[in-house]
């Protein structure tokens, strides 16, 4: 998927259509992994075969997602406010042209 370096869209803090720069934000560490009800969850895994979740196997109805969502964010030119899209899309490529 190809996506422009500027794009002209509606800024919610001027009130009017600006032209934005896009940004790819890259995703965090994770914290879930520490939390204690994931070292719980760990912990009941062990043992059993897909007790608490449904096993993520290959060719399963369960199966993990192929691809992960993009964080893009858009920063304004006129006021330098950035805010996030509505919503991600799922795509295996990627470029800014």
């Amino acid at each position: 998927m190809k996506i422009p370096k500027q794009i002209k869209r509606y800024c919610p803090y001027c009130r009017k259509h600006t032209l934005h720069k896009v940004i790819q934000v890259k995703s965090g560490k994770k914290r879930s992994s520490l939390s204690k009800g994931q070292r719980r969850f760990k912990k009941i895994m062990k043992g059993y075969g897909g007790f608490p979740r449904p096993k993520m196997e290959k060719g399963s109805k369960y199966g993990a997602k192929v691809t992960k969502k993009l964080d893009l964010r858009f920063k304004c030119t006129v006021c330098n406010k950035t805010h996030t899209q509505k919503y991600g899309r799922r795509t295996k490529k990627f470029e800014l042209v």
